[in-house]
């Protein structure tokens, strides 16, 4: 396996817990997987080969609509980890995994997976608590979407694409999503994105130019995101 650039995960920081002889098991059983912009790591309706984890780069889930279009349910950043619901439960993708930007994901064979959890108890334990991570991210944002106000939900996306997308030390960044893309994962309207962005441009906190945005002061975003 390649030596790692600075920043990036390595299979000890996805899995912190495991014992040294733990993490080189999974090591014998992964692999990474370069992919460019706009790339799939894996489709709607494929079964299951690999639990994935996010060296580098960035990861959009998709799924489609029933009018056929794709509306974009999650952002996976470097350190987390998808498929695991699909290797355990043993049934075949409910979305499909799109690459943002050029990114590395570390592919930890599924068959190899299994087999460790069953000899080896740390390895089972991480994988429960990856997999309670999760379960508590999905009910977060379900959460998120019956109790906090629409405009809290849009800061709270537009501050996660600052935190994916802006280079070190930088305040503008310019995501590879749209304005009905932030909706989607606000789960508003664009409508509501518009409005939501002009006052945060109104009070002074936010700063727009074509698709990039500066957070002039990313403090207040993120209070507003919390709606403190």
């Amino acid at each position: 396996m390649e030596k790692k650039s600075k920043g990036t995960y390595t299979l000890r920081r996805l899995f912190p817990s495991l014992s040294e002889e733990d993490v080189a098991r999974i090591g014998e059983h992964s692999s990474v997987i370069k992919l460019r912009k706009g790339q799939n790591l894996f489709i709607a309706g494929d079964t299951p080969r690999s639990i994935y984890g996010v060296a580098n780069g960035c990861l959009k889930i998709v799924r489609e609509s029933t009018e056929g279009e794709s509306v974009i349910t999650r952002i996976v950043r470097p350190g987390h980890i998808v498929g695991i619901r699909e290797v355990f439960g043993e049934f075949k993708y409910g979305r499909t995994s799109v690459a943002l930007k050029d990114s590395e994901v570390f592919a930890v064979d599924a068959r190899a997976a299994l087999e460790l959890i069953q000899r080896a108890p740390g390895i089972s334990l991480q994988f429960m608590k990856i997999f309670c991570n999760e379960l508590a991210r999905m009910e977060k944002r379900i959460e998120s979407d019956l109790y906090r106000p629409a405009k809290s939900r849009v800061a709270s996306v537009i501050y996660e694409l600052f935190t994916v997308f802006a280079d070190e030390g930088q305040t503008t960044f310019e995501p590879p999503l749209n304005r009905r893309d932030i909706a989607e994962l606000a789960d508003v309207t664009p409508e509501t994105v518009s409005r939501a962005i002009a006052e945060f441009k109104q009070a002074g906190f936010l700063e727009t130019q074509g698709a990039s945005f500066t957070l002039v002061d990313p403090g207040e975003l993120l209070n507003e995101a919390e709606d403190r």
